[in-house]
């Protein structure tokens, strides 16, 4: 039986695609690149019908390696991917890892920047290789010019990955929350969402202009 979560998603999945070229004609250029810790870069390209401008796509990191993978975000995409088996994870016993029944059905791959290494949960491709060219041929499109780089309260995030995200100097970024947090200030979106949970649901992070953000203006700012 479908989930509230599920049914949510395929609803704003026809709203998304619907409005799609609508959205597209509202943004002043199309090179952007996404950096994200979840499928939302995705979901964002796909709301304006464009080609998907970056490698972190259909894809989602535990919050401490995301923080990782940010810290020397060129030296990442241009190391070495890998892959292992699911079970071979150091996070597979997470509940946000373990619960989802998907689990085990999908590569995880292992980046690294020479020194130290994180985990990718390519969790919307069907093969390895399919990942792997995908992302090879995803790094190759980045605009480091343009850049925006998300980060949200998923997947083990706790208060200590918050404060590092703020502190990073990426000039244009956002962070999703469902809660408040100590020590916030401008770049936190607090969003709600029905029913509560302990973090954001995918199908609360906003795209195109909706009360908590817009999107659509967030990218034509960019520089």
């Amino acid at each position: 039986m479908p989930t509230y979560e599920g049914l949510r998603l395929k609803v704003l999945k026809f709203w998304r695609l619907g409005l799609a070229n609508y959205r597209k004609k509202q943004l002043k250029s199309i090179d952007f690149t996404i950096i994200s810790n979840n499928c939302w870069g995705g979901m964002i390209y796909e709301s304006y019908n464009l080609p998907k401008e970056s490698p972190t796509v259909g894809m989602f990191f535990i919050a401490k390696d995301y923080i990782e993978f940010l810290s020397d975000l060129k030296g990442y995409v241009n190391g070495k991917l890998t892959f292992i088996k699911p079970e071979e994870s150091r996070w597979k016993d997470m509940p946000q890892v373990s619960a989802n029944k998907r689990f085990g059905s999908y590569p995880v791959g292992v980046l690294s920047n020479g020194k130290n290494s994180i985990e990718i949960f390519f969790l919307h491709y069907h093969s390895e290789q399919e990942a792997r060219e995908k992302w090879e041929r995803r790094v190759q499109r980045i605009n480091w010019s343009k850049l925006l780089v998300k980060f949200n309260d998923q997947n083990g995030c706790t208060e200590t990955e918050v404060n590092k995200f703020m502190k990073m100097p990426f000039k244009n970024k956002v962070f999703f929350t469902c809660k408040h947090w100590p020590n916030e200030n401008v770049g936190y979106t607090v969003i709600h969402q029905f029913p509560k949970h302990e973090f954001i649901m995918a199908s609360y992070e906003p795209f195109g202009k909706s009360r908590y953000c817009d999107i659509t203006e967030v990218i034509n700012d960019l520089k």
